[in-house]
């Protein structure tokens, strides 16, 4: 197991390292316990001795950005720092639950109610990232947590803001063309201005968001994909291939969802191919989902709308920008099934 190495260390003289939880490909995740507040426990993410230098960029680009955004919805980084050896970890909140990925590997459609709930929750997220003027960029099921503990169920966290834009700064964006033009994101969950390496605002979290929603409801993307197989440039090309061809809406999906078709139009607009057609602010789109689904959503955990006057005024054409790369296509989604309206979630 290699993450056994940090265990018993303490990390700035104060985060005591008491567990190995996980690992993946660019580094180990660890529990560990605060001294100076010892009732909390915290997740230490710590990167690998070899770890290439966009990606540790990227790692501490994710520990300044969480460090600075405020909301329930979010995941708070509270420190960072650098290993004697050289290695980079970042401390953030311990969360107990699992990943949106993880809950549909078990059940691969949700009820109604509760996908536009969990959609409710990543929308209240963007609309504190987008007040502070970052977009996500790379929306997924696996970077959204659904928080599990006594007194909570359903709670969303947004994860993994590696491959976050800021607007508003001074510098221009990177402007990469050709062959290698980075793809910043999962093939899979993109909006199209992201495949065809146009800017991306924050019109394009809705899109992810959009995607994501569908894929809960009918256990399948809206748009043709690649072969399972692709690597990601052959899904990227693929993709850009056909951005023109219509998505697919909820009602063609057939059975129960022909009736939703306050919700099928707003899923429409939020995936529409031109930014401009899409919803203007994360609050309309929560507004709209809230509007479709008839009351089925709790009490809000912001204000519809709240950061839509910063996009208005925003010079989105000079965006301060660090690009990542390495995101490798979604897993092929499972065939639809038919929705369940109400009740609990099918059967694993």
């Amino acid at each position: 197991m290699r993450g056994t190495s940090l265990l018993g260390q303490v990390l700035a003289t104060r985060y005591e390292v008491v567990e190995y939880i996980d690992s993946g490909a660019l580094g180990d995740i660890y529990l560990a316990r605060d001294k100076r507040l010892a009732f909390r426990d915290v997740a230490i993410k710590v990167l690998k001795p070899d770890t290439p230098a966009d990606q540790v960029a990227r790692f501490k680009r994710e520990a300044l950005l969480t460090g600075s955004l405020s909301s329930p919805h979010l995941t708070r980084t509270s420190d960072f720092g650098v290993l004697p050896d050289g290695r980079a970890w970042l401390a953030m909140e311990y969360l107990q639950g699992q990943t949106l990925a993880t809950l549909l590997m078990h059940a691969p459609t949700l009820p109604v109610a509760r996908a536009v709930r969990l959609a409710d929750g990543m929308l209240a997220g963007l609309e504190a990232a987008h007040a502070a003027g970052v977009v996500h960029r790379d929306l997924k099921p696996s970077n959204v947590f659904v928080v599990e503990e006594p007194g909570v169920s359903d709670h969303v966290k947004l994860l993994d803001f590696g491959f976050a834009k800021v607007y508003g700064g001074d510098a221009p964006a990177l402007d990469v063309t050709g062959e290698e033009r980075i793809v910043v994101g999962t093939v899979s969950y993109m909006a199209p201005e992201q495949l065809r390496g146009r800017p991306a605002d924050h019109r394009a979290d809705l899109y992810g968001v959009a995607l994501i929603l569908f894929r809960m409801l009918t256990g399948a993307l809206p748009h043709i994909g690649a072969e399972s197989d692709a690597s990601m440039l052959t899904a990227a090309r693929f993709r850009a291939a056909n951005l023109d061809a219509p998505a697919r809406t909820l009602v063609s999906m057939g059975g129960a969802f022909a009736a939703l078709t306050a919700l099928s139009d707003v899923l429409a607009k939020a995936l529409s191919a031109d930014p401009a057609d899409r919803h203007e602010s994360a609050g309309a789109l929560r507004q709209a989902l809230a509007e479709a689904a008839d009351g089925v959503l709790p009490p809000q955990a912001s204000a519809p709308g709240a950061g839509a006057g910063r996009w208005q005024h925003s010079d989105t054409t000079q965006p301060l920008s660090v690009p990542g790369h390495g995101a490798t296509p979604a897993p092929p989604e499972p065939s639809p099934t038919e929705p369940a309206l109400d009740g609990p979630a099918p059967a694993p």
